[in-house]
């Protein structure tokens, strides 16, 4: 009984270990990224933080969290080389609010009861570390805005699309570009089509698309 005892166990441990495999895919040429937050709390932290993990998904990129937070002081490129030795990431990326400053408030004029006014200014910042060139840079949004509180009302009116020219600006795609081998194989899956004299469009690869 023992030995069908044991025997029950390790298969039990090895059907387990071959699940977490499953759900923790390894692809050829993939790169770790590391999401290391910072010590600052609030709403537009976290909303960084969210839109942050968009471009990092398999098969390209496994995405892993650090364990602990950074202080703003502490973002530098001593610190990240050790983050990057520590979880053996290739990439090391931290989202940093620099300045946020949303103010609502009534403003009275001799002709009316006063209206309600929304003042935001702001200075995102995303850092990304690159351990293949021993490398920190930052990529940043900033500005500021002011309208009716009937206009802008939402945070994220103002997020959204400074995010976007975060991400726009961020090196490291959904698709890798700055990888030439992934690159050209993108191109070469590129669909070729031409129209005819009857207006139909038919495919002119010559050689068969990767799906």
């Amino acid at each position: 009984m023992k030995k069908i005892g044991l025997f029950l166990a390790l298969l039990f441990c090895l059907m387990t270990s071959t699940v977490l495999a499953a759900d923790n895919p390894r692809f050829d040429g993939m790169r770790t990224v590391l999401v290391v937050n910072t010590t600052q709390q609030g709403y537009p932290a976290q909303y960084m933080k969210k839109r942050l993990a968009e471009p990092f998904r398999v098969p390209y990129w496994d995405r892993v969290e650090a364990s602990s937070s950074l202080s703003p002081d502490n973002i530098t490129v001593d610190t990240l080389r050790q983050l990057s030795t520590q979880y053996n990431a290739d990439i090391v990326v931290v989202p940093l609010v620099r300045t946020w400053y949303w103010r609502e408030y009534t403003a009275f004029f001799w002709y009316d009861d006063g209206e309600m006014f929304t003042e935001c200014t702001y200075d995102l910042a995303v850092y990304a570390y690159n351990r293949q060139d021993d490398s920190l840079k930052s990529y940043s949004s900033r500005g500021s805005k002011r309208e009716e509180t009937s206009i802008l009302n939402n945070p994220d009116d103002i997020l959204y699309p400074a995010m976007n020219q975060i991400l726009e600006k961020l090196p490291y795609k959904r698709i890798p570009t700055d990888r030439e081998d992934i690159a050209d194989q993108s191109a070469a899956n590129v669909l070729q089509t031409r129209t005819t004299a009857g207006g139909a469009k038919i495919i002119t690869n010559t050689s068969p698309m990767a799906i």
